[in-house]
């Protein structure tokens, strides 16, 4: 079923609303119903760059990534009642790789100076997450949220790894490899279920032709 023009970001829980761009702007935000009703728009009144967004477990908040005019990307936390959206990380964050913990109190991102930390959605002082390397991205929390996947998405075959917050230790969970590697650039988006026994993920490949010709003069 269509329900608008537009770029969709993420679906609500219970499937009755669904974040997205508005139509007629790239820099307006919008919720769509999914059966009756008319689209609610969420704009401040600040052009904004919407670089991705999610729900929050309460189905009455989420989290976006964008960037106002002249300024970097970094995380809001939003009202869906409406509301001017709170900044929750500085600037220079990565807009399309963050996590939002189970309990919804804390979102994983990766900051500007390539370390990745753990802010918190009522607002508060980061805290970093501990081994982390840079150049690895989150994938998910663990069901219980005291471990966080991470994997390094140039990296064949990509090693996904769970890292337990409170020491920091490592664990291999997953070692991901296409059946046929030519060309594969990187892997990504990789998408797990909360109990990590089911996975998904995507990867793009590049592939080429070489010709020899002779006889050129």
């Amino acid at each position: 079923m269509r329900l608008a023009e537009g770029s969709a970001f993420a679906i609500s829980a219970d499937g009755r609303w669904v974040l997205s761009t508005a139509s007629d702007s790239a820099d307006k935000l919008v919720v769509l119903p999914t059966k009756a009703g008319a689209p609610k728009s969420l704009s401040s009144g600040e052009p904004m760059n919407y670089v991705s967004a999610r729900w929050l477990p309460d189905g009455k908040h989420f989290i976006f990534s964008g960037n106002e005019p002249n300024h970097g990307v970094r995380l809001y936390v939003q009202d869906l009642a409406g509301g001017k959206p709170v900044a929750i990380s500085s600037e220079g964050t990565y807009g399309l790789a963050f996590l939002i913990s189970p309990d919804g109190r804390e979102v994983a991102a990766i900051a500007s100076d390539q370390n990745g930390y753990l802010y918190p959605v009522a607002g508060g002082y980061p805290r970093p997450i501990p081994s982390l390397t840079v150049g690895e991205l989150p994938v998910a929390w663990s069901s219980d949220r005291r471990s966080i996947y991470v994997y390094r998405p140039a990296e064949l075959p990509t090693k996904v790894d769970g890292i337990e917050l409170s020491t920091g230790r490592r664990t291999l969970w997953k070692e991901l490899r296409p059946a046929d590697p030519a060309g594969v650039e990187f892997i990504g988006p990789i998408l797990m279920t909360p109990d990590a026994r089911n996975y998904v993920y995507g990867y793009r490949r590049l592939l080429t032709d070489l010709y020899v010709v002779d006889g050129l003069k």
